[in-house]
Parts: C-alpha cells; structure tokens; sequence
C-alpha cells in the first residue's frame, strides 16, 4: 500500500547518495532481488521500503543472510514497531503511557466469533476511539469513530489492509512527531519536536503527502518544560523497542502526558515528511542526513543488530 510513498523516499535518497559521490544502483523489490544482492555485493543497502516487507523485518533478515550491511534497526526492532499490537505492548510492560487498546484478528472473529466483543470492546474504550490496522503506516485503513453505528465499516475498512486490526481510545491534544537520529559511535538524539497541524483536521494520507496540507511548528509550541519530557519519552521508547540508526515516534501530548501512537523504523524521507524537515531545522541538510545513516550502516555490523 506504501509502494508509491517508497519510491518517492527512494528517489530522493538515491540522489543525494549519487551527489555524495556514490556509485548506487536502487533496486525494486521483485523476485530477483536477492540475485541481483548477490550479484551487486554492495558496500551498503539503504532501505527506502515503507510497509509490510520493508519494515518488518523481511528485508533486514535477508540482507542479514546475504551478509550485507544495511541502514535502520534489525529484524526484531521491525517487527516490534511494525506491529502497533506488539509494540504497545513493549511499551506498556515498559510503563511507557500509549492509549489503551484492544486487537481483534480476522481468524478469531471468523472462527471464534470475536465480532460479538466489538462492541464490548469499544464501550469500554469509549468513543470517539479510532480503529486502525495493527501493520500498515500512512494511516491507511484508519477511521475515527465517533459511535456504536460507524463501529462496523471501520472495522471493515481496517481489515481490508491487514488482518489484525487495533481499536484505541482517542486521545485528544497536540500531534507531536520526534526525529530520533544514531550516527556511528553516538548516543541517539532526538533532531527536534515536530507539531503537526494539518489543515482539513486530520493527518490522513493526503494531510502527509500533499504540499501545502500540513503546517509544522518545529519546535513544537510547547512549554520548555513539556518538551523536555516528550523528547526523554521518545528517546526511551527508542531504546526499550530496540530501534537502531534513525526512527520516528509519533505523539500526542495532552495534559503533561506523552501518549506514544506509533513508531516507524523507516520513516518517509519525502518532500513533506517531518524527518528531513525537523534535520533541515536542526541545521543537517538532506545530504548530511542521508550521509550519517549510511555512515552508522556502514560501521555496524549486520549481524549486531537486533
């Protein structure tokens, strides 16, 4: 579902690795891969693959397999903050605030008949609450509701994408995305506090890709004080998911609480995401970013990654 939003990260990073001087050859993903891998036995992959296969630990244990370095966190570290399910749970365990939740899969509800808990679940939730699937990014399949009677073609609409599906307790307050960076030998800093306000109300797919939808406020405007606590949030979920290289964390803050919505392992390098913007802020060009997280890859070894 993210194919077109990979290309676009892609393509950016393919060009500024190209005007750093590198030899670089992108490659789609199809069922030659892994000869055309073996074939390259390149320094470095760069991995530009949004979505399932890209961030769940697919193409980090191949590559792993095949011996070659490769940017962003291991196999484990995906497939924990790929699942929203699994990694709400981590961060829970972690006594790390995120919105309560519930999880339903397809298999249960047709072979159990979990469907009569939805709405069990969602009273005790309270709505509005949002219904999202558990393992897609880009807000796809994801439905506010504000009512028992919008209840079942959100859930619908999410298990067209994936088939475990979250319902969450909205939470009410300001969006805040955390850029977290790791260049080689470093500790990992957080590049700044992104507020989002989207201008149509909510940061759905077209809020994030199309120019001119979204304003940012980096920094967020926030007291210093909330700041402080929503950056040591994020750099300790970072830590407790076992992220590596770069990450996002995705926030809301209300009321002095940072409730954490979400974490992608290879976040969107576009032209309107909150990474390059928040590096660009913090005084890293594009190049510059792009050049630490190949130089963090290349000094890691593949193998050492979670």
């Amino acid at each position: 579902m993210e194919r077109d939003v990979s290309f676009l990260t892609g393509r950016r990073v393919q060009h500024a690795l190209e005007r750093l001087g590198h030899e670089v050859h992108p490659l789609d993903i199809e069922d030659s891969t892994t000869g055309a891998l073996m074939e390259l036995a390149p320094e470095a992959a760069f991995v530009c693959l949004h979505g399932p296969g890209g961030e769940d630990g697919t193409v980090q244990a191949l590559l792993e397999t095949l011996g070659i370095p490769y940017t962003g966190s291991g196999p484990l570290s995906s497939i924990r903050c790929m699942d929203k399910d699994y990694a709400k749970r981590a961060l829970r365990a972690a006594g790390i605030p995120t919105p309560p939740f519930r999880t339903f899969l397809r298999r249960a509800m047709n072979e159990m008949g979990a469907s009569a808990a939805l709405d069990v679940a969602a009273e005790d939730l309270g709505y509005p609450l949002v219904v999202k699937p558990a393992r897609e990014g880009s807000s796809f399949g994801l439905s506010r509701v504000e009512g028992p009677e919008e209840l079942l073609e959100a859930v619908y609409e999410a298990l067209g994408y994936d088939a475990k599906i979250l319902l969450e307790k909205w939470v009410e307050g300001t969006e805040i995305s955390i850029p977290i960076l790791e260049p080689a030998g470093e500790e990992p800093r957080a590049l700044g506090l992104v507020e989002i306000r989207p201008r149509g109300g909510a940061y759905n797919f077209e809020a994030k890709y199309t120019p001119g939808a979204t304003d940012f406020a980096i920094p967020a405007e926030i007291p210093p004080e909330a700041a402080a606590s929503v950056e040591e949030t994020a750099l300790t979920v970072y830590e407790t998911l076992g992220c590596s290289g770069f990450a996002r964390v995705d926030t809301i803050f209300e009321r002095g609480t940072t409730w954490v919505l979400d974490v992608k392992t290879i976040p969107g390098f576009t032209e309107t995401s909150t990474f390059p913007l928040a590096a660009e802020a913090a005084g890293i060009p594009f190049e510059k970013l792009v050049e630490t997280i190949l130089d963090s890859a290349l000094q890691t070894e593949a193998t050492a990654k979670l």
